[in-house]
């Protein structure tokens, strides 16, 4: 009896264990998602001034060019009749503002060419990203790459170190520690994807065996219900 208690505590332990990690894995991948989230917004702030500035010399030139219009016509009230011809007012009045436009061209030039800049970085940012996304994407899970190892040959009863290093040796880009390994077992079990046997102090993890062997030792597998809640509550 106390075996089984103790049995069903490590199963319990496993699984919190394994949760938590899960937990503290999203408040990371929250965190970057916050770190991402305020650097576009340091763009877009950065965006937003620089057509704020582009703005400003284009506005001032058209301003200058206005006041011209209006007042030369009141100097030109003072002038011989013949001076007054539609074709030279149109000339004074226009000459003024060609100047204004180029240099409010030449001004705004540096921050359209910044903003350009800016806006290339972003895209190229964010392709980086959709791309290293998506590759992750593609890469097979932790548990299915150690299902893949208790399936090489099925059945074989294996501890969690044994499933790490066989890990390294297969996959060393995805090792991981073994208290990760355990625990990623741990949920495989729950999903009654992988099997857990205890030998005294010793815990096995295996794939499921061929039908066969396991109609033969379906009586020897416990099941977690009422009885084992009610064992676990007494431990």
């Amino acid at each position: 009896m106390a075996d089984e208690a103790a049995t069903i505590q490590d199963k319990y332990a496993g699984r919190f264990a394994s949760e938590l990690e899960s937990n503290r894995s999203e408040q990371e991948n929250l965190r970057g998602r916050l770190q991402q989230l305020q650097a576009e917004e340091e763009v877009l702030l950065r965006l937003q001034s620089a057509l704020a500035a582009a703005s400003v010399g284009p506005d001032s030139a058209a301003s200058g060019a206005a006041d011209a219009a209006v007042t030369e016509p009141q100097d030109l009230t003072h002038a011989p009749e013949e001076a007054a011809v539609p074709q030279p007012r149109h000339q004074e009045t226009s000459s003024p503002a060609a100047p204004a436009k180029k240099a409010a061209a030449k001004r705004t030039a540096p921050a359209r060419k910044a903003a350009k800049e800016t806006a290339a970085k972003k895209t190229t940012a964010k392709a980086s990203a959709d791309r290293s996304a998506a590759k992750k994407a593609a890469e097979p899970s932790l548990g299915d790459l150690l299902k893949q190892i208790l399936d090489k040959p099925p059945g074989e009863p294996r501890t969690a170190a044994e499933v790490t290093s066989e890990l390294e040796k297969a996959y060393p880009e995805r090792a991981r520690n073994s208290t990760i390994v355990r625990n990623t077992l741990e949920r495989l079990v729950a999903k009654s994807a992988v099997e857990r046997t205890k030998q005294k102090s010793t815990v096995l993890y295996a794939s499921h065996a061929p039908a066969a062997a396991d109609s033969a030792t379906a009586g020897s597998t416990p099941v977690v219900g009422d009885e084992d809640e009610e064992a676990l509550a007494q431990a």
